[in-house]
C-alpha cells in the first residue's frame, strides 16, 4: 500500500474518504509511524537511522513475529534514504507495518518534526496539528483605482482588472462657494461607487467561499472610509489593514503583508480560544481542563474542540478494541482487552475527538492554557469517574 500525493491532496481524501490513513490498524501494535523533515544534503540516512533506532530497541521486548515485523520494516525506511535525498518535499509521514502489509510513505508540504513511534494506529497528531489555511479577501484602493486579490496560505491571486474612476480635479483651486461643494461631492460619489464596485467583486468570492477575513490596503485615514461602503457581510469580518497604494503595489510586497497577517489572524483566534475554554470551565460551563479530564470526556466522546498546548505531550496506553484511553494501566476497564502503551497519549486523544465528530486545534500562542497542558469543550457535561 503506498502513495505519493501532497498533503493537501492527502488532508482533502482523508476528509472525503473516512480518513485512509488514520484507519490504518496493527493489531500487533507493529505499526511505525515516521516523519522526517528536510535534513542537510546526505542527511536522511543518518535521520531516519536515529529516528527507527528506539522503535527497534523497543520491539526487542514484545512477542518474536512483531521484532521479525520491525526489523523489516526499520530497514525498509532506512533504504528510503536516497530516494528522499533526491525528491524535493520539505517533510515526509511514512507508516509501515511488514505484519499487516503497510507500506505509505507520504511527501508533506511542510517541514516534518522529526518522531518516530509504534503501536497499533498510526500516529497522527503532526498532521491533525498543521494549522487549517487561512482564506482572504484583499481590497487595495485609494480614491481612483482599486485592486481585489484572493489570497490562501501565501498564494495571492488578483481577479478581474483593475477598477478606475474619473474623479476630475481635486484641488478646488478654480472653484469657490456651492461650485466648489458640487465638485467635491461629484467626486466623493464617485469614489464610492468605486469601492462599492471592488467590494461586489469580493463579496461574490466571498458568497462562494468565506473568507477567514478581509484585508484593505490603503493609506490609514481611507481606510474606514473604503470599510463603510462595503457590504454588511465583508464589513462583519475580522478586518487586517496595510498601508499601499493599486499603483505603488507590488506582489511580492503583498505576499510578506498577506503571511504578516495570516500570523496575526492565527494568533488572535488561538489566544481567543484558549480564552474561551478556560472562562467557559472556570465558570462551570461545559468545558474541562487537564490532561485526565479531558482523557474522561473524549472516552465519553464528548468532546466537540479540543485545545493542546503547543508541544504538550505525556505517555498512556490505548485499547486498540474499544479506542479506550487511559494514563496507565495493562488491561482495559471497559472490553478488558490488552492495552498498548504510547508515546504522546495526546495525540491520541487528538485522534479519538477528530474519530468522533470534533475539532481539534494545537496554539502556539501563551495563554492560561499553558499550566493545563490541554483543555476542550464538551456537548454536554462530563461526570468524574468513580
Amino acid at each position: 500500500m503506498s502513495t505519493g500525493r501532497p498533503l493537501a491532496s492527502l488532508q482533502e481524501e482523508m476528509h472525503l474518504e473516512g480518513d485512509r490513513i488514520a484507519d490504518l490498524r496493527s493489531h500487533s501494535g507493529s505499526l511505525i509511524s515516521v516523519y522526517a523533515g528536510r535534513p542537510s544534503p546526505g542527511g536522511f540516512a543518518a535521520l531516519l537511522s536515529a529516528l527507527v533506532k528506539p522503535v527497534r530497541e523497543r520491539s526487542e521486548e514484545i512477542e518474536r513475529h512483531v521484532q521479525k515485523s520491525v526489523r523489516a520494516d526499520t530497514e525498509r525506511i532506512r533504504d528510503l534514504a536516497y530516494q528522499l535525498e533526491i525528491d524535493s518535499a520539505p517533510g515526509y509521514a511514512i507508516f509501515a507495518s511488514d505484519l499487516d502489509d503497510i507500506f505509505v510513505l507520504e511527501p508533506l508540504d511542510y517541514p516534518a518534526p522529526n518522531v518516530a513511534t509504534i503501536g497499533p494506529r498510526p500516529y497522527m497528531r503532526p498532521l491533525r496539528a498543521t494549522p487549517r489555511a487561512l482564506r482572504s479577501g484583499i481590497l487595495v484602493a485609494d480614491s481612483a483605482r482599486a485592486r481585489t486579490f484572493v489570497a490562501v496560505e501565501g498564494i495571492v491571486d488578483e481577479f478581474n482588472d483593475q477598477v478606475s474612476a474619473d474623479i476630475g480635479n481635486r484641488s478646488y483651486g478654480g472653484f469657490s462657494g456651492y461650485d466648489e461643494i458640487n465638485v467635491r461631492s461629484r467626486a466623493e460619489g464617485i469614489t464610492a461607487k468605486l469601492w462599492r464596485e471592488a467590494g461586489d467583486r469580493l463579496l461574490q468570492r466571498h458568497l462562494e467561499r468565506p473568507f477567514d477575513y478581509l484585508a484593505i490596503g490603503s493609506h490609514g485615514e481611507t481606510v474606514e472610509e473604503i470599510a463603510r461602503h462595503l457590504h454588511p457581510y465583508l464589513a462583519r469580518l475580522q478586518r487586517e489593514t496595510f498601508t499601499t497604494t493599486p499603483q505603488t503595489l507590488s506582489l511580492p510586497a503583498l505576499r510578506s503583508d498577506v503571511s504578516d497577517m495570516d500570523r496575526r489572524v492565527r494568533r488572535h483566534r488561538q489566544g481567543a480560544l484558549a480564552g474561551r475554554v478556560c472562562d467557559t470551565a472556570w465558570s462551570g460551563g461545559n468545558a474541562v481542563l487537564g490532561l485526565q479530564e479531558v482523557m474522561n470526556a473524549v472516552n465519553a466522546q464528548a468532546v466537540d474542540t479540543l485545545v493542546v498546548a503547543g508541544p504538550f505531550s505525556r505517555p498512556g496506553a490505548i485499547c486498540d478494541s474499544c479506542g479506550f484511553l487511559a494514563r496507565i494501566g495493562a488491561e482495559c476497564p471497559v472490553c478488558g482487552s490488552t492495552l498498548f502503551p504510547v508515546d504522546d497519549i495526546v495525540g491520541a486523544v487528538m485522534e479519538a475527538t477528530v474519530s468522533a465528530g470534533g475539532n481539534v486545534h494545537q496554539i502556539a500562542v501563551a495563554s492560561p492554557l499553558d499550566r493545563e497542558g490541554v483543555g476542550a469543550l464538551t456537548r454536554f457535561p462530563v461526570a468524574v469517574p468513580a
